[in-house]
């Protein structure tokens, strides 16, 4: 009887280790079918609009003036006075600086005396041919002396018109000891000083109108065909990034760079407070493409699939796949000709994973703006 007991407690140790191997490996049916919300895909939706739609493109750019003039003087000599210097506002036919006048006054002394000479000896000529054209009608003198009286006649207008041309070139001359400004604007450089040689060759004012500036930048061939001259640009600069300005594409170049692919543009715009500078760095953004009412969507809304686009709406928090066509690609919208109606939601963020009729929880819907 001593060895029963020790074979009983055996078969009781097997019979608990099996009931704890069920007890951990086995699940309830009933918990195996229990939905969890951890398992729903979480999405954000926005609504389908109408609206605008842009396309916009952008470059940089660098300020110059409209208008500018590069003064050279047309004579040489000393320069005595130097009226305006680099920064000083400038009006249009304002004195720049005055070149020595002794020698031109002196040619211009010269010279309107020969021309009176000239004018005096062809008075004289004129009356003795206008003597000789009636003895000449009444066969008192020969033919050779009426013509010979016509040489000299011709002869001494011809020396009277040149000595007239020597006066104006020589007045020409002094008028140009004073070197003035062609334009209204700023001083923006000067390279000479009073006591200096100023000579034709030689650049010794820029004068810049800066009323009204431009901005000229590059953009991509694509383009070229669809940017109308007139068009809007609009611009903001580094150094006043608190301000945007609005200007009128007035140029559009002619050729294309082969190396970058791009052509050039010029905008022009006002500035009215002087504000903006030759130099300054801008950046353009032109409108190239434009909806004013369409149905449109978020970039992010629209997938590439197999046979096209599609999105995924919302309706009770189930997800539908719609195939959809679209427009114009606009800066953060697509427009869509077809699929949509305004007002559907479309899902525009958690989309990885999405099936079509799938169960989604929605989040909060941001407004929509382009």
């Amino acid at each position: 009887m001593a060895m029963k007991v020790p074979v009983l407690h055996f078969y009781i140790l097997l019979l608990s280790i099996g009931a704890l191997s069920c007890s951990n490996d086995t699940v309830p049916p009933a918990a195996e079918n229990m939905p969890s919300s951890a398992m729903v895909p979480r999405v954000i939706i926005q609504d389908v609009i109408e609206g605008p739609v842009y396309k916009t493109y952008t470059s940089v750019g660098s300020v110059g003036p409209e208008d500018i003039a590069r003064i050279m003087p047309r004579v040489e000599g000393r320069i005595e006075i130097i009226a305006v210097e680099e920064g000083d506002p400038v009006d249009k036919d304002q004195l720049l600086m005055l070149i020595d006048t002794f020698d031109y006054e002196k040619a211009l002394e010269k010279t309107t005396a020969i021309a009176n000479q000239a004018k005096a000896s062809l008075d004289r000529i004129a009356r003795d041919l206008s003597r000789m054209q009636a003895l000449y009608n009444n066969n008192s003198i020969s033919e050779q002396v009426y013509q010979e009286m016509l040489t000299s006649y011709d002869l001494a207008r011809y020396q009277y018109d040149q000595a007239i041309s020597a006066e104006a070139l020589a007045r020409s001359k002094l008028r140009e000891c004073s070197v003035r400004s062609p334009i209204s604007g700023i001083a923006t450089q000067k390279f000479v000083n009073v006591g200096e040689l100023a000579s034709p060759a030689q650049l010794a004012f820029v004068i810049m109108n800066m009323d009204t500036v431009k901005v000229e930048a590059d953009l991509p061939e694509e383009i070229y065909g669809s940017l109308k001259q007139g068009g809007t640009g609009m611009i903001t600069f580094d150094a006043i990034p608190v301000k945007s300005y609005t200007g009128k594409i007035t140029k559009i170049y002619p050729t294309i760079d082969p190396v970058s692919r791009t052509f050039k543009i010029r905008i022009i715009l006002k500035n009215p407070g002087l504000d903006l500078r030759s130099g300054m760095t801008a950046r353009i953004g032109v409108v190239e493409k434009t909806r004013d009412r369409t149905l449109s969507v978020p970039k992010s809304a629209v997938i590439k699939g197999e046979q096209g686009y599609f999105i995924y709406t919302v309706m009770a928090d189930t997800v539908k796949k719609k195939v959809v066509t679209l427009g114009i690609e606009g800066d953060a919208l697509f427009e869509i000709t077809s699929g949509i109606s305004l007002g559907d939601q479309v899902v525009t963020t958690g989309l990885a994973g999405l099936r079509d009729n799938m169960k989604v929880t929605v989040q909060e819907t941001p407004d929509l703006r382009e």
